[in-house]
């Protein structure tokens, strides 16, 4: 659903990974931080605006702790 909303097909590598991003950046734009965003590309929107992200799933937190650890090691800053 999320893919046609986007207009791109999800079996094409390049319009995956375009809409992917275009998706994240929207995510990040409704919930204001990259924690929030992350949770939400995993755990869905509405969970993370409901419940936030301290209700959130073990696999949840885990997805987006190690992402921002990953951007921050790489970059040498803090995102979250």
């Amino acid at each position: 659903a999320t893919a046609a909303e986007m207009g791109i097909d999800p079996l094409d590598p390049a319009q995956a990974i375009d809409g992917a991003g275009r998706y994240l950046a929207r995510l990040y734009r409704t919930t204001g931080t990259w924690a929030q965003a992350l949770a939400a590309y995993n755990w869905g929107v509405g969970n993370v605006q409901r419940r936030g992200l301290a209700a959130a799933p073990t696999e949840t937190r885990n997805y987006f702790s190690q992402i921002l650890a990953d951007v921050n090691s790489a970059n040498g800053t803090a995102l979250a």
